[in-house]
């Protein structure tokens, strides 16, 4: 009985017990929450799963004796198929079957990752979602889900009993075909064999054509929809450019990112770079998402579109779903090289996938978007943890924390931006660093969510207590709370706030970031003129 009682106790499951109560284990933005959060408008981000987070390092040989034994005996050094679901099912939130069928496929005889086909069916699935739904209970019709090609589409739905979503894509190696064995390789794409060298572009240039094409010239009856940005870099390698650090704690050790982190872009992420911005009478612009791109990558895309803005082109930065990290460049980011020690004494995460002021300058520049993550994990630096920790038993002061974080990364962003125009620089459009912020909560991503705001539903009570919090900036009992200057970390005084809300009213900024910074900018690039350069006929 007493050897029963101690096998029942599990270090395994306690472990990734802990790992799993800080990740959202349910659907954060369905249907019924966006309904209940008053959600109208989604970007709906596909996401081809990378089948390097089901090769872990085993037995994690970068990390310490003490850690890798920890490691042994919660994941074993061997492949287990049972352990190694609960982990996918921890990151993913897939089910236990497809979760299985991936292992399969790693573990089995097939040569070659089609990824396209992941994409493939996931965007089949959403089309199949679209239509009316049935009213629950008294018969009162649901709002209906459909997808937009374009603004006028989705201004035709504006304000009624419909839901709109708007097709994105996380991670451009969902394009492509990788031989299988080409999942923990170090080297860059140029190193490959000339053979696998061709087939993989071959890959690549055909699925992105066709997704290009996909709303003019369909193969079949109906018209496709291709998506409006594809985040370029993601988590691991996809020999096209390097990404940003996005893992820590018992997830930075169990899943290897070091093959291909920090690098710039290679020969054919240049070429597929082109092959996106291209834009033609039957063949649409893709714009490109920043976030998760390495220091490197986003030095050079900068670069690349600055090129074209001067040439009479403008391509939009966007960063769907980031937060700042209070460095003044990247190349301040490069020799913070993710220090954790320097995230032990901050407020913010200064690690190298958040923005630093260049970043921001970039984008105020392009006429781009920020969207503003909702995510307890790479948002906030240990200062803010400890923090949390305090006052995770008390609500109210839980909420006046979050939005302490989220204000201080609009706060920052609107300060740098009003210091740049200040130079004379020029920049597209109207002259106003309130432009570029909007809200990218990551939601149904592999994020921590706030403790306080974990759905799509909870987002009108953020944005109210964003508005209080605003309001209330003076009051003694936010003095803990209020809105910080970076880098310092000091308390923001109420008459820089007051100047950098340039005569907007607490109500107007939040409807602002929530929804009409992103309105103006779907007005402007999601449309026929500007993504196929001229009119439909």
């Amino acid at each position: 009985m007493a050897w029963q009682v101690f096998r029942a106790f599990s270090i395994r499951k306690l472990a990734l017990s802990r790992t799993l109560s800080k990740l959202a284990r349910v659907t954060q933005s369905n249907l019924d929450s966006c309904l209940a959060g008053n959600n109208r408008l989604l970007f709906c981000s596909l996401y081809p799963f990378e089948r390097e987070f089901l090769r872990p390092d085993r037995p994690f040989k970068r990390a310490s004796l003490l850690v890798r034994t920890a490691l042994r005996i919660l994941m074993r050094s061997r492949y287990v198929k049972s352990v190694d679901i609960k982990m996918i099912r921890l990151v993913t939130g897939i089910s236990e079957r497809w979760a299985g069928w991936f292992l399969d496929q790693v573990h089995g005889r097939e040569a070659w990752i089609d990824y396209f086909g992941d994409y493939t069916r996931e965007y089949r699935y959403l089309l199949k979602s679209q239509g009316p739904r049935p009213g629950i209970g008294s018969g009162v019709a649901l709002p209906e889900f459909r997808l937009v090609r374009s603004f006028a589409e989705f201004e035709k739905q504006e304000g009624g009993p419909v839901i709109c979503g708007i097709l994105t894509l996380e991670g451009l190696h969902g394009l492509g075909k990788y031989p299988k064995r080409l999942l923990r390789n170090d080297g860059p794409f140029e190193d490959l064999e000339v053979r696998m060298r061709n087939q993989i572009t071959e890959s690549f240039v055909k699925n992105l054509r066709a997704l290009k094409t996909s709303e003019r010239q369909p193969d079949t009856g109906e018209t496709g929809y291709a998506p409006f940005f594809i985040t370029f870099s993601h988590h691991m390698n996809n020999f096209l450019a390097g990404h940003a650090r996005s893992f820590g704690g018992l997830f930075g050790l169990v899943f290897n990112q070091q093959p291909g982190m920090g690098r710039g872009f290679s020969s054919l992420g240049r070429q597929l770079a082109d092959q996106l911005l291209e834009r033609g009478p039957d063949s649409c612009r893709i714009l490109i998402d920043t976030k998760h791109m390495s220091l490197l990558a986003r030095k050079e895309y900068y670069q690349r579109i600055k090129a074209m803005r001067e040439a009479g082109d403008i391509v939009p930065v966007i960063s769907s779903h980031s937060a700042v990290n209070g460095l003044v460049s990247l190349d301040a980011a490069a020799a913070n090289n993710n220090s954790d020690h320097n995230e032990r004494r901050s407020f913010v995460s200064k690690f190298s996938i958040n923005l630093t002021d260049e970043d921001i300058r970039e984008t105020l520049a392009s006429d781009g978007l920020i969207g503003i993550c909702m995510h307890d994990g790479r948002m906030p630096g240990k200062k803010f943890k400890r923090k949390l920790k305090a006052v995770r038993a008390y609500k109210e002061k839980a909420k006046r924390l979050y939005a302490q974080m989220f204000l201080t990364n609009v706060f920052h962003i609107v300060r740098v931006g009003a210091a740049h125009l200040e130079t004379g620089a020029a920049v597209a459009g109207e002259r106003d660093p309130w432009k570029v912020i909007a809200l990218g909560t990551d939601n149904d991503g592999i994020v921590d969510p706030f403790d306080t705001y974990r759905t799509a539903a909870d987002l009108p009570a953020f944005r109210d207590h964003l508005v209080e919090a605003l309001k209330a900036q003076e009051q003694p009992y936010m003095k803990e709370f209020r809105v910080l200057s970076l880098p310092s970390e000091a308390p923001m005084e109420p008459g820089e706030i007051r100047r950098l809300m340039m005569g907007q009213t607490p109500e107007q900024i939040a409807g602002r970031v929530f929804y009409g910074n992103t309105r103006r900018f779907l007005k402007t690039y999601f449309t026929d003129a500007y993504r196929y350069q001229q009119p439909i006929a």
